[in-house]
């Protein structure tokens, strides 16, 4: 329970003791990304593990499954735009084929270090026939409408307020 201490003096009403929250707060909001990033996280890698190849071996062609383009899941060739997806806690950062990741002290990244992620995302060059299928997109709107974006960090708050 949130244990406030308040004085009334004269014409002003003093509110104190919310050290602890205010000590506590950055880790319950960073507890509340960890979720967020998680959870956004396998939503994304669940779109990047459909039915690879038949044949994938150097003397076979590779063919993908069937898929609507801009359908999921992705198939899986190599499994390595799977693998090169990502995700930083509160301020790590990680580097990768594409470049540098930071997550602020503050914030949660996910992120897909492939060379060619953003081909698939948007469904250009070599994926052009496929559609544009932006797993690291969709992986945000699934976990929002299912567990809310801002709800992880909600609950942390709530949790330290009512200790």
């Amino acid at each position: 329970m949130l244990d406030l201490n308040i004085t009334i003096d004269g014409d002003k009403i003093v509110i104190n003791n919310l050290e602890r929250i205010a000590d506590e707060l950055p880790e319950a909001v960073n507890r509340g990304l960890t979720t967020i990033g998680a959870g956004i996280f396998d939503r994304a890698r669940a779109w990047l593990s459909g039915t690879g190849a038949k044949g994938t071996t150097k003397n076979r062609k590779w063919t993908p499954q069937q898929i609507d383009p801009g359908g999921y899941p992705v198939p899986v060739r190599t499994g390595w735009l799977r693998q090169s997806l990502n995700w930083l806690h509160p301020g790590e950062s990680m580097s990768g084929d594409a470049g540098s990741f930071t997550a602020g002290p503050f914030e949660t990244v996910i992120f897909d270090s492939a060379l060619y992620a953003r081909v698939i995302r948007e469904g250009t060059g070599s994926s052009a026939k496929y559609g544009a299928r932006d797993y690291l997109t969709d992986g945000f709107t699934a976990f929002s409408s299912e567990v809310g974006v801002t709800t992880p960090i909600e609950q942390e708050i709530a949790k330290l307020i009512n200790k």
